[in-house]
Parts: C-alpha cells; structure tokens; sequence
C-alpha cells in the first residue's frame, strides 16, 4: 500500500485523543487513500488490497469495536458490488462511492442520535461528564445553553480540558473539576452523561478509565446514568481487549521517590450493564436488554462480514 494509506493505519493506532467515531470516520480516508494510490492493474489485485486494509484497520486498536464494523461494511459493499466488475478505474470510483456513503451513514446516525438525546435531556439542568466525546458534545450542543456541565478532567492526557473548551465554545455553562472529585460534582448534577468506545453482546460497555467510578457512583446517588452511542460501536462478543500506554504520560519516572514503586496506565474499563441507564442511539433511547436484542438481530450479519474479512 502506498505511503498515505499506511500514515493513516499509524494516526488511528497512535492517536490517543479522540474518540472511537472519530477514528472510525478517519479509517474512511484510509479506503479512498487506497483508491487514488493502488498501483494494481487487476481487480482481483484490488479486492485482495480492500479486504486487506480492512482487516489492517480492524486489528490496528482491537479494544475500538467500531473501527472493526466500518471497515467490516466497507470491504462487504465492495466484495458485493464488484462481483460482476473487472475494470479497476471502475472499482477504484466504486471503493471511494461505497466509503462516501458509510461517512454519509454515520452523518445520519449522529443527527438521529442528536435528536433523541435533546428530547431525553431537554428537561435537565446540569450534567457530568469525563473524557471526551465527539457523540456527547453533539448532544450537549443540542440541548444548548440551558443545561450546566461538569467535566472531570481525565488524566493523564487530560481530554477532559478538551472536551470544556469544545463546550465552553458554544456558549455552555462549563466547571472543569479534578477526577476524584466527579462524586462530589455529581451530587450537584441531574446525571451522568458519557460517551462509548464499545458495546459487548450482554449490554455492558468500555470507555475511559473513570468511567466506572462514576457510574457506580451514580446507582449510589441514585441519579440517572446515560450512555451516548451510535450502535456502530456495538459487536457480537463478550471479550474487551485491554489496552494500556505508557507509563510516562502519568508520571516521569525520574519523578518517582524510589524505582520500586511501579506505575500502570490502562485507558480503557468496562461498565456493567446493570449500571446504565439507557443508551442514547440513533435507534432511540435503549435499555441495555434492548442493545443486547439488537446485537442477536444482527449477529449474523456480523458473522458473514468477518468471513470475508478474515476467512
């Protein structure tokens, strides 16, 4: 694969900053990259290259379920389509055209997940939340200026101060608070409102580490916990990769009193299902039972995208 193609497979499996959609509208790029650079003359050649760059895309941070579903529904469009097509230039347009209309569908889902958020949120005044989320600022941005947020800075990389400033930009009412003290902050809030890097088959979910503590925190409380999704990020197991970076971007070891005290940086936790509220969808508010339901419809959908990509 040519040199774009390949920078973008480093960007997704580096960037450590935004979300699981972003990253998965991004891998779009990385198919109509593949379409104006293949020097293959074949359309077999090609076939073998999408199929590939799928799977590359899929396997480059496994713990992103939906990173795995885009390029599964990619290289299945194509496979589908090109079936009775032996022109490459043709197939080239075909990939770019089928990658343009997934980025279309996300657009799509984004503004009915939108939609369904501001009619849930509407009659709240004042929400937590951590990390950031491109999923969650789109709602917030919709309920508008009438709803106060607290965002728990989220170390080490503190996407947190990413998220207040997004929001402080389209005029919200925004307290940027510490991670201990989310509980605190929650006890002020109407509820909690994260986003998702992933949906498991049984409801649960995984996203930034914190997440946990503030959805037990929340049944504590009693106060409601939502999680903002498209079901793009949802898939048939029950297995969550872990994933931990390095040690340096939670403290400099030349910090440390004493080389014996060890130090871990995992990102990513799952959230039983029994701690979640609803999940705000483009299919509309969801019960965890009902996500669960969804993923049994498609399972075998998902079943015959991974037999093409990985045989």
């Amino acid at each position: 694969m040519e040199r774009e193609v390949e920078s973008i497979l480093k960007e997704i499996k580096n960037d450590v900053e935004r979300g699981s959609a972003e990253l998965a509208l991004r891998a779009m790029d990385a198919f109509i990259a593949l379409a104006d650079s293949a020097l293959t003359d074949s359309a077999e050649g090609l076939r073998r290259s999408v199929v590939k760059l799928a799977r590359q895309i899929a396997d480059s941070r496994p713990s992103m379920f939906s990173l795995k579903n885009v390029a599964f529904e990619v290289a299945v469009k194509f496979m589908e389509a090109s079936r009775y097509v032996d022109n490459p230039h043709v197939l080239k347009e075909l990939l770019k055209q089928i990658a343009a209309s997934v980025l279309e569908e996300h657009r799509v889902a984004v503004e009915r997940l939108r939609r369904f958020g501001r009619e849930l949120l509407s009659g709240l005044s004042s929400v937590v939340t951590l990390s950031y989320s491109s999923s969650v600022l789109a709602i917030l941005k919709e309920v508008g200026k009438n709803i106060k947020v607290y965002v728990a800075e989220s170390r080490p990389l503190l996407e947190g101060r990413k998220m207040a400033a997004a929001l402080v930009e389209s005029g919200i009412d925004v307290v940027l608070t510490t991670d201990a003290a989310i509980g605190r902050m929650l006890k002020e809030a109407d509820a909690a409102l994260v986003g998702a890097d992933s949906i498991l088959m049984n409801g649960s979910f995984a996203n930034k580490v914190g997440t946990l503590q503030l959805a037990c925190t929340s049944k504590f409380l009693g106060k409601p916990f939502y999680v903002v999704s498209t079901t793009w990020k949802a898939f048939p197991t029950l297995e969550y990769p872990e994933e931990e970076h390095v040690t340096e971007e939670v403290l400099p070891p030349e910090s440390l009193p004493t080389r014996k005290i060890k130090i871990r940086n995992p990102y990513f936790e799952v959230v039983p299902a029994e701690l979640v509220t609803a999940y705000i969808t483009e299919e509309g508010v969801l019960k965890p039972s009902q996500i669960v339901e969804l993923i049994e419809v498609r399972l075998k959908k998902y079943r015959e995208m991974e037999e093409v990509v990985y045989g």
